[in-house]
């Protein structure tokens, strides 16, 4: 295990932290796992230990991981910099941007429901069987129907951000993954995070399995989620690749004061706070807020706190009042055997994250994640 504390955290606490991550590498959870931790800007901890695949090399901090459904918070945030624009509104409907969608259920809702899961379309269809690319699976999301009338409940669905994603590549006139790269890396400085990860960054890539379009075989920074692999690897919902740091930098951007900042305060609003009536539950534009129960918190965290979790082990979770920032990258999709032990070691790592937190923080630095 590698690890390395410094900061405003409890050393004996922040421990703790790291003993269920051990714990849970140790059990099978997971094959490779980096914690890392920021507080108000800073790196305070993190926490490396595993393989990046069975008998191959030692994870490290820099080491890349599938990041799952972090890629639709991510997603947001360059929708959000082109509503910054005017070059999109969250009130605009998907028939104006998708004209094959005229006149059907799904035509009318809006890009703020898509964004927020309230759009009425089912959690998941298999695309991949609906054949390959990004066409094909847009016909099949439109053919879907609604599971519920817009704006009438809350439904978590991948489907909602393979529109948004398509409707803001379509908007920008470029690809998803050049937009992204544009809108949000490059304004971060990442160097490693994105779409479709070359030799040199694959063999840096933790290895996912137990795709259920690929049996048996081990991806090494190949996407693990089927419908995005039939995509071609870049979808709005999934396909990102990314490490520890730089997702840490994004909650960074996030923060009040951040010496980067992503997004206007005004947009930062809409990013962070929910955006749908609290008896559906909570979601902002890209991230679960209270009082969803999918945020990534723990206990001891605030109401101010919203985060996002991928289903290959990945959470990036902020909490603006405590100026923290908390990556926890696994690959626990590696086996299938423990596949929801990662459900409750994520709440106990926040709470000795939230716990480790000291009452003296010093006046507000420039906020900036560790390069």
């Amino acid at each position: 295990m590698d690890r390395h504390a410094t900061g405003p955290l409890d050393p004996a606490r922040i421990r703790a932290a790291d003993d269920h991550i051990r714990r849970g590498h140790e059990d099978g959870a997971y094959g490779a796992a980096v914690l890392l931790v920021a507080v108000r800007g800073q790196v305070a901890h993190r926490c490396v230990m595993g393989e990046l695949h069975p008998g191959g090399p030692a994870c490290r901090i820099d080491s890349l991981f599938d990041l799952a459904s972090l890629t639709k918070p991510v997603t947001a945030m360059a929708v959000l910099t082109l509503v910054e624009e005017g070059a999109m509104l969250l009130t605009d409907t998907v028939s104006l941007h998708v004209p094959e969608a005229e006149g059907k259920a799904l035509g009318a809702v809006t890009l703020m429901q898509l964004a927020t899961h309230v759009s009425g379309l089912p959690a998941w269809i298999p695309l991949y069987e609906r054949g390959h690319g990004v066409e094909a699976a847009m016909g099949a999301i439109l053919r879907t129907p609604p599971a519920r009338p817009a704006g009438a409940g809350y439904e978590y669905s991948d489907l909602n951000y393979v529109l948004l994603g398509q409707i803001a590549a379509g908007v920008a006139g470029m690809p998803l993954d050049r937009l992204v790269a544009e809108r949000v890396g490059r304004r971060l400085g990442w160097r490693d995070t994105g779409y479709l990860p070359g030799k040199a960054l694959r063999e840096r890539a933790a290895a996912t399995g137990n795709c259920p379009c690929r049996p048996g075989l081990l991806l090494h920074g190949e996407v693990h989620d089927a419908n995005a692999h039939f995509m071609g690897g870049v979808s709005g919902h999934a396909g990102l690749f990314g490490t520890a740091e730089e997702l840490v930098a994004l909650g960074c951007s996030l923060l009040p004061g951040a010496a980067h900042p992503l997004l206007s305060p005004q947009a930062v609003r809409l990013a962070t706070t929910s955006r749908i009536p609290a008896l559906l539950g909570g979601q902002s534009v890209g991230w679960f807020a209270p009082p969803n129960p999918m945020l990534p918190r723990g206990d001891l965290l605030g109401d101010a706190a919203f985060g996002h979790t991928g289903f290959t082990g990945t959470l990036l979770t902020v909490d603006p009042e405590a100026h923290l920032v908390v990556a926890l990258l696994t690959n626990r999709v590696i086996d299938a055997r423990n596949n929801g032990a990662i459900l409750r070691i994520r709440k106990q790592v926040l709470n000795a994250v939230a716990s480790a937190l000291t009452g003296d923080r010093g006046p507000h630095p420039n906020l900036e994640a560790e390069r």
